[in-house]
């Protein structure tokens, strides 16, 4: 047990690293993407951290299984370069020791990947559906910007602001356009300052100028008019919230389960591989971590990263044969999880013909 507690801690520490350095790299492009998003209009910013949140729980499942792939490969790497492995094997620990740590930790960490696959990122995805719809359908004039024409997604509100303060609550030298709808007449609107407010019992948005005038009308008529005013509110119209289509990424798995559609089934064993895959790239990273100790501990990375790469596009490939109909459920995505079971019974029985470190591998329990 002691043996298999060291194997455990090195290949659960390696993988808790090389896991954290790619949540940063892929956190740190959602967050990029989000933001340029933001800044083309397309989402107000009161609402970039609950995307970054619920979008990084989602991209987890791509994350996860590649860390553990790595993380067991570099682990075992570094045993194979300080010939520690060679020393286990002379102390009588074989392959099959290695295969029993390896494996259980295999299990526990697919477990959490199917939890994060099956349940929490469909959640997440369902929650960033919901958030862009709510934001959607606010017509709060908010994100404003000064020095720029800040125009409200219906059209209705136009307005423009020399300086900002208080942290958006509070405009200086504001100049507003509106339209009235009921009598199809324009209202230009100039002050020296203005500012948001939320006002009556149901909560009604109203933004506010104070101290300036109301041109209502177009100059050549006659019922032209000039209004002089202390306070002014506008009324921003809330629209009702609307759902958008929804990816199926979103869709929850009980649904996906007792659907006989093609791209839901397609869907719900995309999600079932990813905790496949990392009982399978458990068991791949051992044979494919030997290496001498000239080879150092990334004499194997490319090879792994190819076969990965390789992998996740016969599930694609595979997934798109399934949602058009090629073939039934019964074949699906299973024939790519059984080529790498092939791979790996190859490793196996090509490295068990080989001699290991001093020609004890082969013999040792």
């Amino acid at each position: 047990m002691i043996i298999e507690r060291y194997l455990l801690r090195e290949a659960g520490y390696t993988f808790l690293g090389v896991g954290l350095l790619l949540t940063l790299i892929q956190m740190s492009t959602v967050f990029v993407r989000i933001l340029a998003d933001t800044a083309e209009g397309k989402y107000p910013v009161g609402i970039v951290m609950e995307l970054f949140f619920y979008r990084g729980v989602g991209n987890l499942v791509f994350i996860l299984p590649l860390s553990f792939f790595l993380g067991i490969l570099l682990a075992l790497g570094r045993l194979y370069k300080d010939s520690e492995m060679t020393a286990l094997v002379a102390c009588g620990v074989g392959p099959k020791r290695v295969y029993r740590a390896i494996g259980g930790l295999s299990v526990v960490v697919a477990m959490l990947m199917g939890a994060l696959a099956l349940w929490f990122a469909p959640w997440a995805e369902e929650q960033v559906h919901l958030v862009i719809d709510e934001a959607q359908a606010s017509s709060q004039i908010e994100g404003l910007e000064a020095g720029r024409f800040n125009k409200s997604e219906s059209g209705e509100y136009l307005v423009y602001m020399e300086e900002i303060g208080d942290q958006g609550r509070r405009l200086e030298n504001v100049f507003g356009y509106a339209k009235v709808q009921e009598q199809q007449r324009p209202n230009l609107l100039t002050s020296e300052s203005g500012y948001q407010t939320v006002r009556g019992p149901e909560g009604d948005r109203y933004l506010v100028f104070v101290d300036g005038y109301r041109y209502e009308g177009d100059p050549a008529d006659e019922d032209f008019q000039i209004i002089e005013f202390g306070e002014h509110g506008v009324l921003i119209r809330e629209r009702p919230v609307v759902a958008s289509e929804r990816r199926r990424r979103a869709v929850p798995s009980g649904e996906l389960w007792e659907s006989e559609n093609p791209s839901d089934m397609a869907e719900l064993q995309w999600r079932i591989s990813v905790p496949i895959s990392a009982v399978l790239f458990g068991f791949l990273a051992v044979p494919l971590a030997r290496t001498s100790p000239r080879q150092g501990r990334y004499g194997k990375l490319f090879f792994a990263i190819v076969i990965y790469i390789a992998y996740n596009n016969l599930l694609t490939v595979a997934r798109a044969s399934l949602r058009e109909g090629e073939y039934g459920p019964e074949v699906g995505l299973w024939w790519v999880h059984l080529l790498v079971v092939a791979l790996v019974m190859a490793l196996v029985w090509w490295q068990g013909r080989m001699p290991g470190p001093k020609g004890q591998l082969r013999v040792a329990k």
